[in-house]
């Protein structure tokens, strides 16, 4: 049974390796609106390998680089990576998900950050906060504004949720709505 086991790992493994040398890879280059709950306004850029499986179907590898400000809040900087499919429609509409894992770090705004110490007394701390974990699930829709197959100038509009560990607990997600444009470079 343990060979089975190996075995059928193995060739799950070759053939996942000889299906990406057979799918096409592109690089695109995207920059977008990032509004922390619709509201609270920022800007993500981002680099995607997208390899096509198909003609409808590709999956993506994305790595975002964005900021927002909480006004009264904090002001958030955060980096994180993507995994996810992206299916194309023949009208040039497509769907895409994401499941994404990252950092984001947090600067206080406000008139100032206090803290207790142990004895009970009160001081000024730093409005530097903590670098929190950032996982991701995030669904998209867009369309294709090329009319060939060899480059892409693709819109999207897509909601994210994400956390922030463990500054917040799994029950306390924030919400984001990101949309912009992405260009295939190659």
């Amino acid at each position: 049974m343990k060979n089975l086991s190996c075995w059928s790992t193995l060739s799950l493994l070759i053939f996942l390796s000889t299906s990406s040398l057979m799918a096409q890879k592109s690089l695109n280059l995207g920059l977008g609106y990032f509004g922390e709950t619709a509201t609270h306004p920022g800007l993500v850029a981002h680099l995607e390998l997208e390899k096509t499986q198909s003609k409808k179907v590709s999956t993506l590898f994305r790595a975002d680089l964005g900021a927002y400000v909480h006004a009264r809040n904090h002001t958030g900087v955060f980096m994180d990576v993507h995994a996810g499919l992206r299916r194309y429609r023949t009208s040039g509409f497509f769907t895409e998900q994401y499941l994404g894992l990252g950092t984001l770090l947090s600067f206080y705004n406000g008139d100032g950050v206090f803290q207790r110490d142990e004895n009970g007394n009160i001081r000024r701390a730093s409005a530097f906060a903590n670098l929190d974990i950032m996982p991701s699930v995030t669904l998209g829709i867009g369309y294709n504004l090329s009319k060939d197959d060899t480059s892409a100038n693709l819109i999207y509009f897509r909601p994210k949720v994400f956390w922030q560990l463990p500054f917040n607990n799994l029950a306390l997600p924030h919400v984001a709505l990101q949309a912009g444009f992405i260009h295939r470079i190659n």
